[in-house]
């Protein structure tokens, strides 16, 4: 693991998550997953292409979702995960990666992303190409987390 490639991400969450919806999450303890692994109720897969590829997933409950999209739409009640929560929910994700990139794109390292993918339902279990994940956890106020779980490889 190489922390000049997870602190982009990193400083990105904090960042746009922030900007779009008011909230401060602090990062938990950083560690390694060994897949496959089990993710939470709502999961939003973006791929990394370029000089690093792999993918990131973002990981959390249908319930913390419902209030980031809450938030990101001025205080709307979100009370389930429907269309337009899952739209918003895969742009805030879209935003922390191209964020991501460009702050990569900075320090002169090329990637790219894909267009979200956002999943739902129970016992999603997911098995990345690299074997080892990043897992970064990212903890709100009140309890509530995303992790974000970063594989990744460097381009040869």
């Amino acid at each position: 693991m190489k922390f000049e490639y997870i602190n982009p991400f990193i400083e990105s969450s904090q960042s746009i998550i922030n900007m779009t919806t008011g909230l401060s999450p602090t990062v938990g303890e950083i560690h390694i997953k060994q897949a496959p692994y089990k993710g939470n109720n709502t999961v939003i897969f973006i791929g990394l292409t370029g000089q690093i590829h792999g993918s990131v997933t973002f990981s959390l409950k249908n319930e913390l979702a419902c209030k980031l999209a809450s938030s990101m739409m001025g205080g709307m009640a979100v009370p389930e995960l429907g269309e337009m929560g899952k739209s918003a929910i895969s742009e805030l994700c879209n935003m922390i990666l191209g964020n991501t990139a460009s702050v990569f794109y900075k320090n002169h390292i090329t990637v790219d992303i894909t267009p979200p993918t956002i999943f739902t339902g129970d016992n999603i279990e997911l098995t990345p190409t690299q074997a080892e994940v990043v897992c970064v956890p990212l903890h709100f106020d009140n309890g509530d987390s995303i992790e974000i779980d970063i594989n990744y490889k460097e381009k040869v």
